[in-house]
């Protein structure tokens, strides 16, 4: 064992209050999300729930490092009893939420937490300056839904899916994991967008044309962008969206959200641009 993993074994601490983990146990599955993660061997890998390293090895197989993170006093101690010298996995004992996330390309590959799946989703997209490139996660089904929602609802999920592509690839059977989850699963796949539909720097703004917008997502859109666009603006844009003014604002896509916003850039007084507040920042987070 190398000193580092020493070093690392001696400071183990006691784990976070988590929900039980529902370890991965298809061999199968585990290189069937490998390979839709499209691993290189240049790649900096995060697997977020390591559990006993049932993706952390297959996956230092492929990547240039991969990075363990586990709450688990016990997992962590099987962890480092499997790693050899000269190994390309470095293991933490953390809470993920409190890691320092990489500031150089990474991908993840894990089997999270369902306890803190949307804090998890949070860390890596809320942010787009993060450099994230792609995820394969498996997820409780029910939050798969949530993030791939058609409608959008939830302006958080939304400004996410500007940045990014969020797909459910397919359900998972509870016989794939020990102990088997009450519930099934699903694999999620996240890729940056190539060009993203909001720049950066615009991303606080965007957010907060979405908590207004979608406020009460039943409104039609020229009700619910009333207090933004005057109404010759609203005829100019629901006519280069191509829909009906009628149209409830949750039916429009991630595209025509876009344009939305650009329009507003470009031709509304930032007197009138939304402001993200306190309270809207609430109801986001309760939305999940």
């Amino acid at each position: 064992m190398s000193k580092n993993n020493k070093n690392h074994r001696e400071k183990l601490k006691k784990p976070s209050n988590f929900s039980a983990q529902h370890l991965l146990v298809s061999k199968r599955l585990i290189h069937d999300m490998i390979d839709l993660a499209q691993i290189r061997s240049t790649d900096a890998v995060l697997d977020i729930g390591a559990g006993t390293g049932a993706l952390t090895f297959p996956l230092a197989e492929k990547a240039a490092h991969v990075l363990a993170i586990e709450t688990d006093p016990a997992f962590v101690d099987k962890l480092f009893s499997k790693i050899k010298d000269g190994s390309n996995i470095r293991v933490k004992q953390s809470d993920f939420l409190e890691v320092p996330l990489p500031k150089s390309p990474f991908a993840v590959v894990a089997n999270i937490p369902y306890s803190i799946t949307t804090p998890i989703m949070a860390r890596l997209l809320d942010h787009p300056g993060v450099p994230l490139q792609r995820a394969v996660l498996l997820v409780e089904k029910g939050a798969a839904q949530r993030f791939t929602a058609v409608p959008v609802q939830d302006p958080r999920i939304l400004s996410w899916r500007m940045h990014y592509d969020i797909r459910l690839v397919r359900t998972i059977s509870p016989q794939h994991f020990a102990p088997p989850p009450k519930v099934d699963s699903a694999i999620l796949a996240i890729n940056r967008r190539k060009k993203p539909l909001i720049a950066t720097q615009h991303q606080p703004k965007f957010t907060a044309l979405a908590a207004y917008g979608l406020r009460d997502s039943r409104l039609p859109l020229f009700v619910a962008i009333a207090d933004v666009f005057t109404p010759p603006q609203i005829t100019k844009l629901v006519r280069l969206l191509g829909v009906n003014r009628e149209l409830p604002i949750s039916r429009l896509n991630e595209e025509q959200w876009g344009t939305v916003f650009h329009t507003m850039l470009q031709h509304v007084p930032s007197s009138r641009w939304p402001k993200l507040s306190t309270s809207s920042k609430g109801k986001s987070k309760k939305r999940k």
